[in-house]
């Protein structure tokens, strides 16, 4: 499969991956031949790309972190639990407490260190989408930061409901923040406190998982809200969590017409430890997000264009290429850039067959 922007899309063309409604209905399924009809379908529904299938991607597979099923079942979960809450029935969120668990046994059981966390998303499934992201993100490192079970709990638990106290709040929070004026950026920093006070109150939760929420928008040179904690004062769970999170809205959440290849998220990422985040857990986020995610099109120092088939899990920004000729569009065979030392990713590209 090869991922493709919604402008690039061409009638005939095989899904590779099914589309789904923001509630969770399956719109188009994984096979369906695109006709201009499924076209204007999914440009109604406010996605950036789909996945596709050819000959020139046969074989190209993307290894999810967690099944499709538990996604779904767990944004399910997540909605009702997040509506109960909002209206302070914090009793009734034991559905989301058991999936956290399910989505837990799925990242730990994954031997895969290194991911390509890019999915379909509508920007109408942000919140949720988002907060399932975020977990298995925060989840995946502190896995390599070996935590135990209680510790995997508490952190999944606030990483999935770091976002709660949105729910609270009475205007548009799926805008990037930076776009907020004074006035609205004010109200939007109360989202931490409102989600630190609606987690305590849940009974399976923890006061771990509530700071969670509390202090997952603090920065580790103590320029951060809502308390200015500074350094390790910062309890190592929201440390994560705050990379997980900015990622993912750099992945996901930029204004409309804003766009970040996504070695260039990775890059930002990164360039942010010692100011806004933790030096060490950066370090263990570039192990495990690939800056070119399997089935991306990219371009070569030496001018080929190809598709990312495959990652080197101990060489981040040397994964293998499928070579495709520009001109044929045809197969010209596979480069290992862990191996080709000489050949390096400049850009992406999308391949417009």
């Amino acid at each position: 499969m090869r991922r493709v922007g919604i402008d690039k899309l061409k009638k005939d063309m095989v899904l590779a991956k099914p589309i789904y409604t923001s509630n969770g209905v399956i719109l188009l399924k994984e096979g369906t031949l695109l006709t201009e009809k499924f076209i204007m379908k999914i440009h109604d529904i406010d996605v950036d790309y789909i996945y596709i299938k050819d000959e020139i991607s046969e074989g190209i597979e993307i290894e999810a972190l967690i099944s499709e099923e538990t996604v779904l079942s767990t944004k399910k979960a997540l909605e009702d639990s997040m509506e109960k809450m909002r209206k302070g029935y914090f009793s009734a969120s034991q559905s989301i407490v058991e999936k956290v668990d399910a989505v837990i046994t799925e990242v730990v059981a994954n031997p895969h260190v290194m991911v390509s966390l890019q999915e379909i998303r509508s920007r109408d499934e942000y919140l949720h989408m988002h907060s399932i992201n975020v977990c298995v993100i925060s989840l995946l490192i502190g896995k390599k930061l070996n935590y135990n079970d209680a510790q995997l709990k508490h952190l999944a638990l606030g990483a999935i409901l770091h976002d709660v106290g949105k729910t609270q709040i009475k205007y548009d929070v799926i805008r990037y923040r930076e776009d907020y004026v004074d006035k609205e950026y004010k109200i939007y920093k109360e989202h931490v406190r409102l989600g630190y006070e609606m987690i305590k109150s849940i009974p399976e939760s923890s006061l771990l998982a509530a700071n969670i929420a509390l202090t997952h928008h603090e920065h580790y040179d103590g320029t951060g809200f809502p308390l200015g904690k500074k350094n390790t004062s910062i309890h190592e769970f929201s440390r994560i969590v705050a990379v997980a999170n900015e990622y993912d809205n750099l992945l996901y959440n930029l204004p409309k017409d804003t766009h970040m290849r996504h070695y260039e998220i990775v890059e930002m990422i990164v360039s942010r430890a010692y100011t806004w985040f933790d030096p060490e857990i950066i370090k263990i986020f570039r192990r495990s997000i690939s800056p070119y995610p399997v089935s991306t099109g990219v371009v070569l120092n030496d001018g080929r264009i190809g598709i990312v088939a495959r990652l080197n899990e101990d060489f981040p920004t040397r994964p293998v290429i499928r070579i495709i000729d520009e001109a044929s569009m045809a197969v010209m065979g596979e480069v290992d850039l862990s191996v080709s030392l000489n050949t390096l990713i400049v850009d992406e590209k999308e391949i417009d067959k």
